[in-house]
């Protein structure tokens, strides 16, 4: 009898999972459903996130950029706007983001499984949170709130630089309890292979950017709106673009002209997914397969998209944001933490099933109990434990900016893929920009596109309407 309480716990265990889909396995539906489906798929999986504990702000962010999609900006901006605000303390020399609230270095040892921990937004994720309410207050002509969101934009980026000049260090203590030296000695050793195969692997995208908290393009909108106010801080943020993403023509100032000035912006595509992927490794005599994530995908090659004007090329979109490498260097900054709880974790299962392995069961149920309550624990654990892969899976993975002067007997320009050809006519609205820029928004998630008008300064009521994919 006592040989086969195990397997019956472990039968039941595994039959209740057996329907049970991962978090990841459910992201890649909403994703492909986001690009390619109705959205609903999508906007049910956000809503539930939205109203749990540990998923709540990745579910509204998610749940608030599908809104965008669709062209519903209040909606959007009714979701944006207390996730946002609860983050900053407004002073007197501006807004400061609040501590504690950014995903960081969390400390390592914890046995509770990385996706029980409340998501915090990673900075290029708040950021993108940021430009989008600013968009969002640009459609529904609300420029005094565009100017707040993109001057929180630019501050939490100064903010970071600061704090990360002051504290530049990678070191992750482990919290191991009594553990001996020796196991002590074999989780380093683990911690440092299981990282230095993932790095290896993130590394060639993500050091093609300094730091996961730098955005040049929402510098470049806040540029645009100190010039409108003539405010000397313009040249500050135009140069701090430039920076951050150097040799841009669009990054100069914009010299005044006859036309009208017209800033096209172009969301590439949606930004890869975090994969689980399993590395084998040896704790106490076995070998142990623990899951962590990691970004599979190769370098992204930026599509060529060019701006015409009358028949004939007026701009190249030059790409100005490198989402995948800012998500690749986020992750990369965050794997020691993630590397060290992983293998904290897998340690304490392992030695909690060899200690009850070396239980003298004899005649004692409760100890026959005890033994099959470890036994099933950690293989129904190991059973449906899965690599913490949450990231905001709707922003794009490259942005791109051009910038024209479109003359006053013109009306539309043509955005155009250089390689395939495909090509998308977009009209501008006929009340007159006065002196104002007028922004044309592109968002191409392949599946489908989506076009935005609004002006920074000037007249000119916002539009929206759905759009040819470049893609």
């Amino acid at each position: 009898m006592k040989l086969y309480v195990p397997a019956v716990f472990l039968l039941v265990g595994l039959a209740f999972c057996g329907g049970c889909r991962t978090f990841y396995q459910e992201a890649q539906e909403a994703r492909h459903d986001a690009m390619f489906g109705t959205g609903e798929i999508a906007r049910q999986r956000a809503a539930r996130m939205a109203d749990s504990t540990v998923n709540r702000k990745l579910g509204r962010f998610e749940l608030a950029r599908l809104k965008m999609l669709q062209g519903d900006f209040s909606g959007s901006s009714a979701i944006f706007a207390p996730q946002l605000d609860e983050l900053f303390d407004e002073t007197n020399e501006g807004p400061v983001l609040k501590k504690g609230q950014i995903a960081g270095n969390i400390l390592a040892g914890t046995v509770a499984d990385d996706l029980a921990i409340p998501y915090e937004l990673p900075p290029f994720e708040l950021l993108f949170g940021l430009q989008y309410q600013a968009l969002n207050s640009l459609c529904l002509g609300e420029l005094d709130n565009a100017r707040v969101y993109l001057r929180r934009a630019t501050a939490v980026q100064e903010q970071l630089k600061e704090e990360n000049e002051k504290h530049v260090d990678g070191n992750v203590e482990v919290a191991q309890g009594e553990s001996s030296d020796s196991t002590k000695e074999e989780n380093a050793k683990n911690v440092q292979t299981a990282s230095t195969q993932i790095i290896e692997k993130l590394s060639p995208v993500a050091d093609t950017v300094r730091a996961s908290y730098e955005n040049a393009l929402a510098w470049y909108l806040m540029g645009l709106f100190f010039a409108k106010e003539n405010d000397s801080n313009a040249d500050i943020a135009f140069r701090e673009a430039a920076r951050i993403s150097p040799g841009i023509a669009p990054f100069a100032k914009p010299a005044p002209g006859a036309g009208q000035d017209v800033i096209v912006v172009y969301e590439e595509d949606l930004v890869d997914s975090q994969e689980p992927i399993k590395i084998p490794l040896p704790f106490g005599g076995t070998i142990w397969s623990v899951d962590f994530p990691v970004y599979g995908a190769p370098a992204h090659v930026p599509a060529q998209i060019v701006v015409e004007v009358g028949g004939a090329m007026a701009a190249t979109c030059v790409p100005v944001v490198n989402v995948q490498a800012l998500a690749y260097r986020n992750l990369r900054d965050r794997i020691p933490g993630v590397v060290t709880r992983n293998v904290t974790r897998a340690a304490v299962k392992i030695a909690a099933q060899q200690a009850a392995n070396h239980i003298k069961t004899g005649n004692s149920y409760a100890n026959i109990a005890m033994m099959a309550g470890v036994f099933t624990y950690n293989a129904f654990s190991t059973a449906i434990s899965e690599a913490d892969t949450r990231a905001w899976q709707t922003v794009p993975e490259h942005v791109h900016l051009a910038r024209i002067r479109l003359p006053a007997d013109r009306g539309s320009v043509v955005l155009r893929n250089a390689i395939t050809g495909k090509a998308c006519e977009v009209t501008l609205p006929k009340e007159t920009a006065g002196n104002g820029t007028r922004v044309v928004w592109f968002t191409d998630v392949r599946g489908f596109a989506t076009v935005s008008m609004m002006t920074i300064g000037g007249k000119g009521m916002p539009t929206w309407a759905r759009a040819m994919s470049l893609l």
